[in-house]
């Protein structure tokens, strides 16, 4: 089985969501389900900030899927975009 990277941007709901609370909860909801590579705080406008998810998982049916329903039930997450995704 091959592995798929993939790159997600993460809004949050409220343009004063502490973006490193935010991430932190995030880690916390996707523990043990893929490697994390990298986060990065993206300026969108004045305080409003989004973050960019680069990881890991196996690549099996249902893709990145099972990552964003994940990532949608963590408090103060907006809108999640697929960015990219490639086998590795």
């Amino acid at each position: 089985m091959g592995k798929v990277l993939a790159i997600m941007k993460i809004m949050p709901e409220d343009a004063n969501e502490p973006i490193n609370e935010l991430r932190q909860r995030i880690g916390q909801a996707l523990e043990g389900k893929v490697r994390i590579e990298a986060w990065e705080e993206i300026p969108i406008f004045g305080p409003l900030f989004a973050l960019r998810l680069r990881f890991i998982v196996d690549d099996e049916a249902g893709g990145t899927a099972f990552v964003e329903e994940s990532i949608k039930k963590v408090t103060g997450v907006g809108e999640i975009e697929v960015e990219a995704v490639s086998l590795i």
